[in-house]
């Protein structure tokens, strides 16, 4: 006897928990209809009454992440850079929790309602900093270049870690052309990753806080 679902019997809470699972798992790439009705113990053909391709597959798991898992409480209430910091590292979290889907946002972006409520969101906290609506319109593409360029570099080779430049700074480490950049070594060889997001979210803070 099999032990599919039968037709129809398929909850969406059920598809996504599935979905989330291997995304997180085994990244996007994995996240196929034939692999999802595997997890669910479904048919293929039952499952395409709920989700008819992969492209709709990956858009709800794309919604579903960011309606439910990006946005803290933090980022909701409090001081705006407080709310911009919690909002900011939330995003980041996410987006390299999911193999590959720091890429598609990158790509394809997110028009759905999860997608809409980080938007807003982002808005809503530049209008709470007082920015006029051409600065409050600039620092939201630069917030979002910022945080979705930085969860892409992460995960698709960063020009900042010390691995990609030890070429560079091994080079230094011997030439009498480079005396600041040798100075400079044992800082760059240490810092991290979140240092530099941080680093980056502290000049957009204050870029906004000059703007108002």
């Amino acid at each position: 006897m099999s032990d599919r679902r039968p037709w129809g019997s398929l909850e969406r809470g059920r598809i996504v928990e599935a979905a989330l699972g291997i995304a997180r798992a085994e990244g996007l790439d994995a996240l196929t209809i034939r692999r999802l009705a595997t997890e669910v113990g479904a048919s293929r053909m039952g499952l395409y009454r709920h989700v008819p391709d992969k492209e709709a597959l990956l858009n709800l798991v794309a919604d579903e992440i960011a309606m439910n898992h990006v946005i803290p409480d933090r980022a909701l209430m409090g001081p705006w850079d407080e709310r911009l910091r919690h909002l900011a590292r939330g995003m980041r979290q996410e987006l390299r929790a999911y193999p590959g889907f720091a890429e598609r946002i990158m790509v394809h972006g997110n028009a759905g309602a999860g997608g809409l409520r980080i938007a807003e969101t982002i808005a809503d906290i530049l209008a709470a900093a007082g920015l006029g609506v051409g600065q409050a319109a600039r620092c939201y593409l630069i917030f979002v270049d910022l945080v979705l360029g930085r969860a892409h570099r992460e995960t698709h080779g960063d020009p900042t870690t010390p691995g990609r430049n030890a070429e560079l700074f091994a080079a230094a480490e011997t030439s009498r052309d480079a005396v600041r950049l040798k100075a400079l070594l044992p800082a760059l060889r240490a810092v991290t990753g979140d240092e530099i997001f941080e680093a980056e979210l502290d000049i957009l803070i204050a870029a906004v806080r000059a703007a108002t």
